[in-house]
């Protein structure tokens, strides 16, 4: 009876070796994103990101004629370039795993479905395309909310270079996401706290920029005085001496 067990259990491994061998596996890879708004808006409530049913980790497709592709690491990609995007409009960026929400907190709600597309007149490659959408929530009030839709370059082989593509697709909805949260206005500001003067002594000074190296200076070297030319006088032409005959009467 062990012997029966342990071969089964052998042979299911292999089957699904076998299996994972035969597919596609595209690791989602996100890029590091800047801030989308130079200047967004300070909220004072923290951010619970909630990722919903749709944004399965793992994400397999099988387009005709194609092997299984799996994208790989959907919710990971999907969270990390939220949170690069949003650090700079909210005070804390958190994924929610059945944590309490308090009064005045945000929740985001995104979905991301990932999907691959096959060449077609838009280009020679594969493409990644991402549909979903998200809604933003305060105090159980809606604030905003959207239907999003995004596809990738279509210039990747089919396999796991479509992860490069995906990551392209999740870091436009974070961006885009981030940018619309980053407007949102703010209704419950803080307040400035009356705060005492600071008295501050500057013990080391702040270096300053660099200046650009001063050039050689270069001697200059007189050039040699030229000797007057020689004044050039006319020539001088000498008449011949012109001599006087006597009259004939005075011989």
């Amino acid at each position: 009876m062990g012997s029966f067990k342990l071969v089964a259990v052998s042979a299911l491994s292999c089957s699904l070796l076998a299996a994972c061998m035969q597919n596609h596996e595209a690791k989602v890879q996100t890029a590091l994103l800047p801030p989308p708004s130079a200047t967004p808006v300070q909220h004072t409530g923290r951010l619970w990101v909630e990722l919903g049913n749709d944004t399965w980790e793992n994400q397999c497709r099988t387009p005709k004629g194609q092997r299984m592709l799996c994208f790989d690491g959907v919710r990971r990609a999907t969270f990390g370039a939220l949170e690069r995007s949003l650090w700079n409009s909210f005070p804390d960026v958190a994924l929610r795993d059945g944590d309490a929400i308090q009064a005045g907190d945000y929740v985001l709600t995104l979905d991301v479905t990932l999907n691959a597309q096959a060449p077609d007149n838009e280009g020679p490659g594969w493409s990644a395309v991402a549909a979903g959408g998200f809604r933003l929530s305060r105090d159980g009030k809606l604030l905003h909310e959207e239907r999003l839709g995004s596809r990738s370059r279509p210039a990747f082989a089919y396999g796991s270079a479509l992860g490069v593509g995906a990551g392209e697709v999740v870091d436009a909805f974070a961006v885009h996401v981030a940018e619309v949260l980053s407007a949102v206005v703010e209704d419950r500001p803080l307040r400035s706290a009356p705060l005492p003067a600071v008295v501050a002594e500057v013990l080391t000074p702040a270096a300053a920029p660099a200046s650009a190296p001063a050039l050689p200076v270069v001697p200059m070297t007189p050039e040699p005085a030229l000797a007057p030319a020689p004044a050039v006088s006319a020539p001088v032409t000498v008449e011949p001496a012109i001599t006087v005959e006597p009259p004939v009467a005075a011989r």
